[in-house]
């Protein structure tokens, strides 16, 4: 079971903590980012908090794995851990690259576009509040988790909600009087945000074929 090893859970649970810190200081970063009077030094601060959360989830995610070398897991289960934490860590960089995207080529969405932007990046805060709370279970009660993942089917259900916006944003998106090219980079920046969704996504279905490996 996953729980023999309180120091290497204690590891795993700060690196996603710092996953989420990323996720957080990108809320924040989108929100002044959709500000219409936002000015550009207050951006480029907010971008790098991001950065500095992304920094922190890399230094943990390494003492992580490092902590692995014990050798107190079966190699699968090694090996398992490190998936879904460099998964993880894909969440974080993801939120680097659309915050220094956004401020280095001087990208605003526009405003017709806030509301929808920001639901999508608390519809992704909560999936990967589920998901933080599923990868504590795989620790602490990992045997109820086999018997019943129903709770992996939740993040599925917030990513086809952020699927579902985002088909609507690119409609609306090629169907406005902006350029192609502005069309094209508005679209662009789009994806990549919710790429974090998608990625969040995957990570539960990691998660799903460890559980279903490990039923009897």
């Amino acid at each position: 079971m996953l729980k023999r090893n309180n120091n290497v859970r204690d590891l795993v649970i700060t690196q996603v903590g710092n996953v989420k810190k990323a996720l957080l200081a990108l809320e924040s970063f989108l929100r002044a980012e959709t500000t219409p009077d936002t000015v550009p030094e207050t951006l480029r601060s907010l971008m790098v908090a991001v950065c500095d959360a992304e920094r922190d989830a890399d230094i943990s995610l390494r003492a992580m794995i490092e902590s692995l070398n014990n050798g107190r897991y079966l190699p699968s289960t090694r090996e398992d851990i490190i998936t879904v934490a460099t998964k993880c860590d894909k969440v974080a960089n993801k939120c680097e690259s659309l915050a220094k995207d956004i401020v280095f080529r001087h990208f605003r969405f526009p405003e017709a576009y806030t509301d929808d932007i920001l639901e999508i990046m608390a519809i992704t805060l909560e999936q990967f509040s589920v998901l933080e709370n599923t990868i504590d279970t795989l620790f602490t009660k990992m045997g109820e988790l086999i018997k019943d993942h129903t709770i992996l089917g939740q993040i599925r259900r917030l990513e086809s909600k952020v699927d579902a916006i985002e088909d609507k944003m690119h409609e609306a998106i090629f169907n406005t009087e902006m350029s192609l090219p502005e069309k094209m980079h508005t679209s662009h920046m789009l994806e990549q945000l919710c790429d974090l969704s998608d990625i969040i996504e995957d990570i539960a279905d990691k998660i799903q074929i460890m559980l279903i490996a490990r039923k009897v």
